[in-house]
């Protein structure tokens, strides 16, 4: 992960920018990056290293990101939110934004090795078969 944040921060700081990011899970963070980054920092705050990690510069310009242990986002939700009227919309609603910070998270502990032949022509299969539909 950390190496991830050293090399392409944008990929994460992007996902924290999204409007629904920002709005379900990250309190403050406006349009401003700066105000995102430090609302998810806060966030994962509890667990982050009190020193740089080993092999990086205490003045890296990521620091509070790479410090970080854990990755997380989320929102507090009563009984009433989840079994309310709209409970079913409201979860539903949540997993759609955290969507992106999923696939993110995945492509850096699990990223695809790259499409092998099968994996090509069952993507082929079913493109064909949607566009049937």
């Amino acid at each position: 992960m950390r190496n991830s944040i050293d090399h392409h921060p944008e990929r994460l700081k992007k996902i924290l920018m999204e409007v629904g990011v920002r709005k379900s899970f990250l309190s403050d963070a406006r349009k401003q990056e700066s105000k995102a980054v430090k609302a998810f920092v806060a966030s994962n705050a509890g667990n982050a290293l009190k020193t740089k990690p080993k092999g990086y510069s205490a003045d890296h310009k990521d620091i509070e990101l790479l410090r970080l242990r854990n990755y997380t986002i989320g929102s507090k939700l009563t009984g009433q939110d989840v079994t309310g009227a709209d409970g079913m919309d409201r979860v539903v609603g949540l997993m759609r934004c955290m969507k992106p910070f999923i696939m993110y998270l995945n492509s850096v502990v699990m990223p695809d090795e790259g499409p092998s032949e099968d994996d090509e022509s069952a993507s082929t299969a079913i493109s064909a078969e949607e566009e049937s539909s």
